[in-house]
């Protein structure tokens, strides 16, 4: 299937109203200057709810929110248990999903790119990746040769996976987290930031400074 992307819609709508949907907004706002399509709004849980300092109006909860003709959401959530939940939602009601590539990003033509992917600036996806669906990689991040990230886990900024690598799903890693070359973490992990992971990890751990513990549901979600 081809991948649907930011050009294949005629206007944005951003799920998620923090610090996160400021980000894609600031970057797509800047593209629409350019001729990308505009966003138009955020929709929300919290009632009202929209970025500091932006003039766009909140469209309402996001499991109300029926789209306009042409019009695609992206979801600009943090927890990758919420992202999964909200992407099936949107799925199942037929939205329009668009993946987001930062135009500073360099994606090898040989990785593979799933749908509702959001890939921010100067983060490199290397040959032979695999990103799966509904994946965030935020600025700067490091997709080794023939790694790979599973759906709906969110890499922070400067996050580095080295070849051969690979992420679970659902997981999420803090900020300068890098996991060794051939290294695999399970799935719904959490590294801390500025950890290295040198051997493989078993599913639903919470990982920093090299020393693993059972992460606890309240602590992956937040």
């Amino acid at each position: 299937m081809p991948l649907v992307t930011a050009s294949s819609v005629a206007s944005i709508v951003i799920a998620g109203a923090g610090g996160l949907g400021l980000e894609l907004f600031d970057y797509l706002d800047r593209e629409a200057l350019r001729g990308g399509p505009p966003v138009v709004g955020f929709i929300d849980d919290t009632p009202g709810k929209v970025p500091d300092g932006v003039n766009l109006p909140h469209l309402g909860p996001i499991r109300q929110f029926v789209p306009a003709p042409h019009q695609g959401v992206m979801v600009a959530i943090g927890s990758p248990a919420a992202r999964r939940d909200v992407l099936f939602w949107l799925s199942q009601q037929g939205v329009t999903v668009p993946s987001y590539v930062h135009a500073t990003a360099l994606v090898s033509t040989s990785s593979r790119l799933g749908m509702a992917a959001l890939i921010f600036p100067f983060t490199v996806v290397s040959r032979d990746a695999l990103v799966e669906d509904g994946v965030v990689a935020n600025a700067f991040c490091g997709i080794g040769h023939g790694a790979s990230v599973g759906p709906c886990s969110v890499l922070s900024p400067h996050v580095v996976l080295n070849g051969n690598s690979a992420v679970g799903a659902g997981c999420f890693l803090g900020t300068r987290a890098t996991l060794y070359p051939g290294v695999r973490i399970g799935a719904e992990c959490t590294v801390d930031s500025h950890t290295g992971v040198s051997s493989n990890v078993n599913d639903r751990q919470f990982v920093t400074s090299g020393s693993f513990q059972v992460a606890s549901r309240r602590v992956r979600d937040e």
